[in-house]
């Protein structure tokens, strides 16, 4: 197994990103009064402990995600946090427009948790894998894609200390594994270094992660040294983490549980377009919609849209391949 970073701590066991969102989110409700739940039909993190404790500070909108938006914005502007939770199609594709004019604009402290994903029962449209393309135009809004629920509580644990909007990405998923250990360091805008790496880095987001420490087994059986960086900030992204990857192995491969088209990939290719030509593939859903499928470890999707530890082995060897083809035309 390749060596890592000491804040990781690999078990191959399913670490519930919903779990980690609920211990933060109820943890931070007990202290503080101006946490607010908004609903949209749709279930919440801790709901249970809600109900018990405070049933005066959840607020049920029903499917009516617009009036939803604005109504967090109004009471974001008298002291209150909002936070939202729904399927992303929902609570920030249906009220998009309400979001950026009622919202962003004024850069109210209004939290968004959004599920959404290449795999799922509900299908196309529920299981929505354009949102992060759809997101990072928007000015003012942070974005955050957990790996796995110790990440997750310290996402939502930043999320509720960052005075502004923020979308906290929830993937629809096969559970990942554990991946970190419980004292992980978690900055928004700050990427983190799981391994480094000589021939290649990995750049991975959300559930992603997990296939991609899988396939580091793959390629170390292969004689290649492969770096891995978590980039759970989608938005800021880190540019000087992402430059520093490529300056040191001089090949990156982004993976992501989403469209390629405005997702991570394109993040990662505009820094190294701009700072450190390099060459990249990027591994997610290609120009198509998301289908339904059951959700387990072993799910046929990921064969599908190329998802799995053997796709990204494959897509690191032709970036490796790329960047050998480069040096030689340099010569």
């Amino acid at each position: 197994m390749p060596t890592f970073n000491k804040y990781v701590q690999i078990e191959d066991k399913p670490s519930m990103v919903p779990a980690g969102l609920e211990k933060a989110i109820t943890a931070a409700a007990a202290k503080d009064t101006r946490i607010i739940a908004v609903l949209e039909d749709m279930g919440f993190p801790g709901m249970l402990w809600f109900k018990k404790n405070c049933p005066e500070r959840m607020i049920e909108c029903g499917i009516a995600e617009q009036n939803a938006a604005v109504m967090a914005a109004g009471l974001a502007a008298e002291g209150f946090i909002p936070i939202i939770n729904s399927f992303l199609f929902a609570d920030v594709g249906r009220a998009y427009n309400q979001i950026r004019q009622s919202i962003l604009v004024d850069r109210f402290n209004v939290k968004f948790i959004g599920r959404e994903g290449a795999w799922g029962e509900p299908g196309i449209s529920h299981n929505t894998i354009e949102g992060i393309g759809s997101t990072r135009p928007l000015p003012n809004l942070v974005i955050l894609n957990p790996a796995d629920a110790v990440e997750a509580e310290k996402a939502a644990e930043a999320m509720l200390q960052y005075v502004g909007p923020v979308l906290l990405r929830q993937e629809s998923s096969p559970p990942p594994i554990k991946i970190f250990s419980d004292d992980l360091p978690f900055d928004i805008g700050k990427a983190f270094s799981l391994k480094e790496g000589r021939d290649a880095t990995i750049i991975a987001t959300g559930y992603m992660l997990t296939e991609a420490v899988r396939a580091l087994d793959i390629l170390e059986k292969d004689g290649l040294n492969v770096g891995l960086l978590d980039m759970c900030t989608i938005k800021p992204l880190d540019d000087k983490a992402i430059i520093k990857a490529a300056e040191k192995t001089g090949a990156i491969v982004t993976a992501e549980n989403g469209t390629v088209i405005g997702g991570l990939g394109d993040g990662v290719a505009a820094v190294l377009a701009e700072n450190l030509p390099t060459p990249i593939v990027k591994i997610g859903i290609e120009d198509e919609f998301s289908q339904s499928g059951k959700m387990s470890p072993k799910d046929e999707l990921k064969e599908h849209f190329g998802l799995r530890p053997e796709d990204i082995a494959v897509s690191v060897k032709e970036c490796i391949s790329k960047k050998e083809k480069l040096r030689k035309k340099r010569k």
